[in-house]
């Protein structure tokens, strides 16, 4: 392919100022502000300009790269060091100068990495007053980073995808319910599908990072934040009543096989009430219906909820009226279960439960006796999840759980919900 002198001149002195100004923007000199004694530069002989420069066939790109990089030194951008006796012919290293860092910016085209963190630190200002304190700490780290000449782990060079993640960071607390991801996409950017192209990925890194919260799957993070992959139903089955806005009163306990209850439905929902002498929350689909074929004797008695992992905005909503019937009504001494996986997202699942919405919550086939019972359909683990149970047993607040967290670590196993099929 035949090549002109002009453009591959150009193309070297961007390359180069470039090669230079990365090697300066990750020095210490940088991020102090302060020039060193060791300059920016360049071996050629390790540059990936060495093979044109040493290109027998074309021995014009040698000349262009040593007149290119010569007019670059009679600019003041750089300084040239030659091999001995071989001044203009042979070049050996090519040192960037300190004092013409803005000049070899404009000539490279870029801009200054320090002016990209200023940058930064303005779009991610309006943070800085969120409501939520987990967001206001990370904004404020991040604005000291940033301050420092530090990159914060932040993708610098994408500010309007930082400006999309504070447009919507700004939002989520003024959300009343969740919301489904593409209405909201919808509202914020006019496209239901630029939320999840485009802000998901760095929205849900975020909040993993700095919530200091724990989910397994990405529905239930994006739930967290108050944004639902798709409409939320709280399926629930057993003796159960409420009233409606206009005051008639439902039972949802002729239905066999329970109901399912939206959001709006939840809403308008009041004096939620159960006979129940018996609650169960499962957190498996499968578990929950296999749960109420077994148990269809106990329909009159017992009331049963499909948890789906995580409980979502409006089981939530849910469990707080029905745990608010509860204290009104613990004369009754109704008992509360929880049955989960055998691992730590389900562990982490009965905690939570435990702790927003029943004290009295008591876990059920959860303990190390089932593990075993069960072991052959149990699925193996990592080390790093062996990892994770150790620090597992460290934790003072997961006491009560000991025994089968050692069992799981000790036989390097975990049992999920969906592998007990028979019920006794």
């Amino acid at each position: 392919m035949e090549i002109h002198e002009t453009p591959y001149k150009s193309k070297f002195v961007s390359q180069l100022l470039n090669l230079l100004l990365d090697k300066y923007e990750l020095s210490q000199s940088f991020v102090t502000g302060q020039p060193s004694k060791q300059r920016p530069q360049l071996s050629l002989n390790k540059s990936p300009f060495w093979q044109d420069y040493t290109d027998e066939v074309d021995f014009r790109k040698r000349i262009w790269i040593n007149e290119a990089a010569s007019e670059l030194e009679r600019l003041g951008l750089v300084e040239l060091n030659w091999a001995r006796f071989r001044t203009g012919e042979q070049l050996e290293r090519i040192y960037l100068r300190w004092s013409e860092l803005k000049t070899a910016y404009r000539v490279a085209g870029r801009m200054p990495k320090r002016d990209k963190l200023e940058r930064l630190r303005h779009i991610l200002t309006p943070l800085s007053r969120h409501p939520w304190e987990w967001v206001r700490v990370w904004s404020e780290q991040a604005d000291v980073s940033l301050a420092e000449g530090k990159t914060a782990h932040l993708e610098v060079d994408d500010p309007e995808g930082y400006k999309d993640l504070v447009c919507v960071l700004l939002e989520l607390p003024r959300l009343e319910r969740a919301v489904p991801i593409r209405l909201l996409s919808q509202k914020l950017f006019k496209d239901s599908k630029h939320m999840e192209r485009n802000v998901q990925r760095r929205l849900l890194s975020l909040a993993k990072q700095a919530s200091g919260e724990e989910r397994e799957t990405e529905e239930e993070w994006l739930d967290f934040l108050g944004v639902a992959k798709n409409p939320q139903i709280v399926l629930v089955s057993g003796p159960l009543s409420f009233r409606t806005t206009d005051s008639r009163k439902v039972d949802i306990g002729v239905f066999a096989g329970g109901v399912g209850l939206s959001d709006k439905t939840g809403e308008e929902m009041y004096q939620v009430q159960t006979v129940a002498t018996r609650i169960v929350t499962i957190e498996n689909l499968a578990t929950y219906h296999l749960w109420l074929e077994h148990a269809s004797e106990l329909r009159e008695t017992e009331l049963v909820l499909y948890t789906g992992g995580f409980p979502h905005r409006s089981l939530q909503s849910f469990l707080c009226r029905l745990a608010e019937h509860l204290a009104s009504a613990s004369e009754k001494n109704i008992e509360v279960y929880h049955w989960g996986d055998i691992d730590l997202g389900g562990i982490r699942i009965f905690e939570y439960l435990r702790k927003k919405f029943f004290s009295n919550l008591r876990p059920m086939l959860m303990d190390a006796e089932t593990l075993l019972r069960y072991e052959s359909s149990a699925a193996s683990i990592s080390d790093e999840y062996a990892g994770k149970l150790e620090e597992a047993l460290k934790d003072t607040r997961l006491t009560h759980w000991r025994q089968v967290l050692q069992t799981m670590l000790d036989r390097r196993i975990r049992l999920e919900q969906e592998s007990i099929v028979e019920l006794d």
